[in-house]
């Protein structure tokens, strides 16, 4: 998946931007560390996180983590640009120095630039103001700005308000965008899955987490596809029959590889797919508790906001939570994500059940991710 070669040998540091959904920081940065230990954090945003770490240390993170939308190779910044003639010294230095990787990685550049704009209140709209697209096309030639793919050599210039950073892809795709099930109205970003299945398991006896995790909510499985790869038992159910025969497909894979059945050999097909028939199922939570089900652990992104329409939502919320008590006894963590926080918290703490939450900016929206434990 690498377009373009980090520097050389094992021990130079080199400074990465680290980009995540906004509000995962922390869940990020914990699963960073997990991955290269030596990681120094050198600035953190809400959105992104500065780090410094070796060749081979952001090469491994590049491979493993799940939890990051993408990470890049810092060339320029963060600076304060307060003007046109600033932010046109930044673009130069950004464009020297990657000119400078790509002479001795694959010699004089000449192909197009790709630049993703990402602009949160940025000076430039500021009177008297001016327009960075003029200044972009000078210093990166043939960049596209509405580029609906990234070329092989592609920056992305971060503004917020007025500081501003350029860094550099070091994969031909995000890190975060994985092979996954079919586009699907409802479908999380497998990123934010994955956040949402270590904050449920974070603080949770690593007994109770052997036991399994529920998603109520499956889709196409994409929760329970990050809680395989952690090496989870799996359990999961939808209203929707399809989109139960779609997850069954992409656990099919990840089962096998991860979780050879007792007394099979790997690649036992039809006892895995008899394993999948049994942990995937289709299944309304407004009937109760589904009794194959031994997780302990319930992750799962309820229907919500423009993606999914649901008719009786409350009664939706009322089932969770009823679902939620049965499987949190014995030391059990939810973690749910809403747009309808405060009412499914207080449902929650009416089931006597300890409940924490933390909005994150997805879709153009502010969804809740709840976590509820045993009180």
């Amino acid at each position: 998946m690498r377009s373009l070669a980090l520097p050389p040998g094992g021990r130079p540091r080199v400074r990465l931007v680290l980009y995540f959904t906004k509000g995962l920081g922390d869940v990020v940065a914990e699963e960073s560390a997990g991955i290269v230990p030596a990681i120094a954090v050198l600035g953190a945003d809400d959105r992104f996180l500065v780090a410094a770490m070796t060749a081979a240390e952001a090469a491994a993170l590049g491979e493993q983590a799940r939890t990051i939308d993408d990470a890049r190779l810092l060339v320029a910044g963060p600076e304060r640009i307060t003007s046109e003639e600033g932010f046109a010294a930044l673009c130069a230095s950004a464009a020297g120095r990657v000119r400078n990787i790509l002479a001795s990685d694959q010699g004089d550049w000449s192909g197009p630039w790709s630049v993703t704009l990402s602009a949160r209140n940025p000076g430039w709209r500021d009177s008297p103001g001016w327009d960075p697209a003029p200044v972009l096309a000078t210093h990166f030639p043939g960049a596209d700005l509405g580029a609906a793919q990234r070329s092989p050599v592609d920056l992305r210039v971060q503004a917020d308000a007025e500081m501003i950073h350029i860094a550099l892809n070091l994969w031909s795709r995000p890190i975060g965008k994985r092979d996954g099930g079919p586009a699907r109205p409802g479908a999380l970003r497998p990123t934010v899955a994955a956040a949402l299945v270590r904050l449920a398991i974070r603080d949770t006896d690593p007994a109770v987490t052997r036991l399994g995790v529920y998603d109520p909510f499956c889709g196409t499985g994409t929760v329970v596809a990050e809680a395989a790869h952690l090496g989870l038992p799996v359990f999961a159910s939808d209203i929707d029959e399809h989109a139960v025969e779609l997850a069954r497909r992409r656990l099919a894979g990840e089962l096998l590889e991860r979780q050879p059945l007792a007394g099979q050999q790997a690649g036992a097909a039809p006892a895995a797919a008899g394993v999948l028939r049994h942990r995937v199922f289709a299944h309304d939570v407004r009937r109760g508790p589904p009794p194959r089900v031994s997780a302990r652990v319930m992750v799962g992104n309820m229907p919500w906001g423009k993606q999914v329409q649901v008719d009786g939502r409350l009664a939706l919320f009322d089932a969770t939570t009823l679902l939620a008590r049965h499987l949190l006894r014995d030391g059990g963590t939810a973690a749910l994500l809403t747009t309808h926080e405060d009412a499914l918290i207080a449902r929650l703490r009416r089931q006597r059940l300890a409940v924490s939450s933390r909005r994150i900016g997805l879709l153009g929206q502010t969804p809740a991710i709840v976590v509820a434990r045993a009180g």
